[in-house]
């Protein structure tokens, strides 16, 4: 992100509302769009992040002056059009008259001629409602979508996933302490030195044999927790031989929505 552009502070003042913020302010840039500041106690260097929206987030130490923040935010002009540019090029995340199906609910996104963004349950399913001035593409619905299928995983997994565990456990001689449910990012669970398991609300979007793969893989770490020779041993006794085409199949799914 090295690019130097002549522009002084007096120069940046001028294409721009700025003002050396306390803590946070919102401001714009003629040709480059919104930018929010970010003083952080303890920061040592500047940093740029472009967020989903295509709002610029700039955060500095106390120390930084306003000709340190323009030269820095003009000298990345060319990395804010690169980023915009990936951001345009995205795909939608979700598409009208799409389904998600858990468990134990089918999730479906549907339009509607006047009315308000919601979902609304009607038995075993969720109907997301999206009105004309909500644009499906956008961060405001994904947002939206996103936490109305972590929440409807999240009620599944709390109802079956600790006792799928323990009977998985009973059945294979296995020791746990607790179980608990979260919406992880990136992984689909894991297991403490302590005998913890931690397992993803979002299991429940993945076919049954999958979740016991899943289950029993973290029940194999209360034994062996690393992914050593004897771990895949164990885990493929655990799954009739199949320990290495599941964890294949898996990576065709993702944790994150």
């Amino acid at each position: 992100m090295n690019y130097k552009l002549t522009h002084n502070a007096a120069l940046f003042e001028k294409s721009c509302y700025f003002r050396h913020p306390m803590a946070a302010s919102v401001f714009h840039i003629d040709g480059v769009g919104s930018v929010v500041l970010n003083r952080r106690k303890g920061s040592k260097s500047l940093s740029m992040r472009l967020k989903p929206d295509g709002t610029i987030s700039v955060n500095y130490p106390w120390f930084a002056t306003k000709q340190q923040l323009a030269d820095f935010i003009m000298g990345n002009v060319a990395w804010i059009e690169k980023q915009r540019a990936k951001i345009e090029q995205k795909k939608p995340k979700f598409h009208i008259g799409q389904t998600i199906t858990t468990k134990f609910h089918r999730i479906c996104i549907n339009t509607v001629e006047k009315g308000v963004l919601r979902a609304v349950r009607d038995k075993n399913e969720v109907i997301i409602t999206i009105p004309p001035d909500v644009d499906i593409a956008s961060l405001r619905f994904e947002n939206f979508a996103d936490k109305v299928i972590a929440e409807v995983c999240r009620n599944e997994a709390k109802l079956y996933l600790p006792t799928r565990v323990n009977m998985l456990a009973a059945q294979n001689r296995f020791h746990y302490k607790q179980v608990f449910v979260k919406n992880l990012k990136s992984k689909w669970g894991s297991c403490s030195s302590n005998g913890n398991i931690n397992l993803n609300v979002h299991l429940m979007r993945l076919p049954d044999h999958l979740i016991d793969y899943i289950i029993l893989h973290e029940l194999a770490h209360t034994r062996h927790m690393n992914h050593g020779e004897a771990f895949w041993e164990l885990l493929n006794k655990l799954t009739n031989g199949k320990a290495k085409q599941l964890s294949k199949e898996i990576k065709n799914f993702n944790p994150n929505i």
